[in-house]
């Protein structure tokens, strides 16, 4: 019961950080700077409500070396990115046409920041004190952000098909993975960022004809090297973690207080 009472209050903070989180989606849609006053207020009630542990719970605790190490795998995945998406998912008859404007990156930086902090540090977090099974948390909240992009686009009249489902579920778990075995975010926003640079900076093009923005999920995720590619290194990345083994960088896991913990790595 006091474990209960213990995690209430992080929830509560939570669904506040979660209300900001949401607000520049619903009301300031096309506005360049629209996730900086959310990353503002989100990291403003989490040193209110939590106090120097808003850094632990938001993913953002790293040494030197991790943050060396992000920056270096978001310069190695971009041109890779760019380069997957341009020259081996953009072909006749969908093409595109690069549209890149340096404010429009700056909300796409913020956008995959406020997208880690919260659907990826926060709520694993939460989830993780009250149902200590890394690996099940790791599948089902990855199960979560798949289906959160269907529900999203379906309400526009757009479904996205089974593959593009898939390597947003591969994408979501690879994240989560990094997260709970790393104990920080650093890892997922420079995966988040690289691909996003380029994907939602573009105008995709289907035989001369603009596509919607769901739409396109169909053909860049839905593509099946991106497919193949996402599920094969999720392989990889969970073998490797369930496995026991340690990251290069130090190690760390999430914290979770006084609940008790799995630390082998295993449900």
């Amino acid at each position: 019961m006091r474990e209960t009472r213990h995690a209430a209050w992080p929830a509560f903070a939570a669904a506040l950080c979660l209300v900001a989180y949401l607000f520049p989606y619903l009301y300031l849609p096309g506005v360049w700077w629209r996730a900086i006053p959310s990353t503002a207020v989100i990291l403003l009630l989490g040193a209110l409500v939590y106090g120097r542990d808003a850094v632990k719970l938001f993913g953002l605790k790293m040494s030197p070396k991790e943050i060396a190490v992000s920056i270096a795998l978001f310069l190695i995945l971009l041109p890779a990115f760019a380069y997957l998406i341009f020259s081996v998912v953009v072909v006749e008859p969908l093409s595109a046409h690069r549209y890149r404007y340096p404010l429009w990156q700056v909300h796409q930086f913020f956008q995959v920041f406020n997208d880690e902090i919260i659907l990826r540090a926060a709520c694993l977090t939460l989830i993780l004190r009250v149902f200590p099974y890394p690996k099940t948390a790791i599948l089902a909240t990855a199960v979560l952000f798949s289906v959160g992009h269907h529900v999203v686009y379906r309400t526009n009249s757009v479904l996205i098909d089974w593959p593009a489902m898939v390597s947003l579920f591969s994408f979501g778990a690879i994240a989560n993975v990094l997260f709970v075995w790393c104990g920080h975010i650093g890892y997922g926003v420079a995966l988040h960022y690289a691909w996003n640079f380029y994907r939602f900076n573009s105008v995709y093009l289907l035989d001369g004809r603009p596509l919607s923005e769901g739409m396109t999920f169909n053909y860049v995720e839905g593509n099946v090297w991106v497919v193949t590619g996402s599920v094969f290194f999720l392989a990889l990345l969970f073998v490797a973690y369930a496995s026991g083994g340690r990251p290069r960088s130090r190690g760390s896991r999430i914290s979770f207080g006084d609940v008790p913990q799995h630390h082998d790595a295993s449900d």
